[in-house]
């Protein structure tokens, strides 16, 4: 495996990113990790998605070569768990993973993979969350309502946006659908130290023939075949849709001071 590109950047100065991106011999990931719901911090003031980040990259790095899916995210997930956190603050991230000796791709939780196939073209997976489909949708209808009648500017509801404020009880307690096993359409998974059922994990058998391989965070919303391409779109996008209510439709818009909605990670491999 041979890296052609890699790049990470927060959506702002101020606080690190909670994306990770790391190769080895044997592997090549990228790391999501969660923004808490709560404001929680650990001591130190690290948050509990960049020590996600963290956790996750160092037992990467120690994974043995012949790990299947579910045995990767059995050992990441006992690298992730910690003792007398409640589960709204627990370290919580998405992951993809390339196994070299598979040649799989493996997905937990809304990062996102596309590759070169046999016949030059690129192809792309994501694992949007249904529950975030609709508490963006429902957090657009509000903030048009505001726009329409006039009781808010673009630049005040980006300041103090009152779509996100109505919604942020349901994303802080979302948790509740996080690798369920009662069956819910609202379900979905991520990587939060406590086991992760077998069916949430997705598997991707890669064509014989590819040999370009991109993975990234859910920070890019078109994926493309480079970086300069794909953050050209993203910033196209941002400049068209800073609130994320079109194109960029979102849980929430870009702060003022910020340079995205959320951090992004790409990694562009040869395999």
């Amino acid at each position: 495996m041979r890296i052609i590109e890699q790049y990470t950047e927060g959506k702002s100065a101020k606080v690190p990113s909670e994306d990770a991106a790391v190769v080895t011999a044997f592997y090549a990931a990228v790391i999501d990790g969660a923004t808490p719901k709560t404001g929680f911090r650990y001591p130190g003031g690290e948050t509990p998605g960049h020590l996600a980040a963290r956790l996750l990259s160092d037992a990467i790095r120690s994974l043995p070569a012949d790990l299947d899916a579910e045995g990767c995210v059995t050992t990441l997930t006992k690298a992730l768990h910690q003792d007398n956190v409640t589960p709204s603050n627990r370290p919580i991230a998405s992951l993809v993973v390339y196994s070299a000796a598979r040649h799989e791709v493996w997905m937990i939780g809304d990062c996102q993979f596309g590759y070169l196939d046999g016949e030059n073209i690129f192809r792309t997976v994501t694992n949007a969350k249904l529950i975030d489909k609709c508490l963006s949708e429902w957090r657009r209808d509000i903030i048009l309502s505001y726009l329409a009648r006039g009781c808010m500017s673009a630049a005040e509801i980006a300041a103090n946006d009152p779509g996100r404020r109505i919604i942020q009880p349901i994303i802080t307690h979302q948790v509740r659908y996080q690798n369920a096993k009662t069956p819910n359409p609202f379900n979905y998974t991520m990587l939060d130290g406590e086991p992760v059922p077998k069916h949430y994990i997705k598997v991707f058998h890669l064509p014989a023939d590819v040999h370009q391989l991109v993975l990234a965070s859910d920070g890019y919303p078109v994926l493309m075949q480079s970086l300069e391409q794909s953050e050209k779109e993203l910033h196209r996008l941002l400049q068209e849709d800073p609130l994320c209510i079109g194109p960029l439709l979102g849980t929430k818009g870009v702060q003022p001071g910020n340079n995205s909605n959320d951090d992004r990670t790409y990694l562009r491999l040869e395999l």
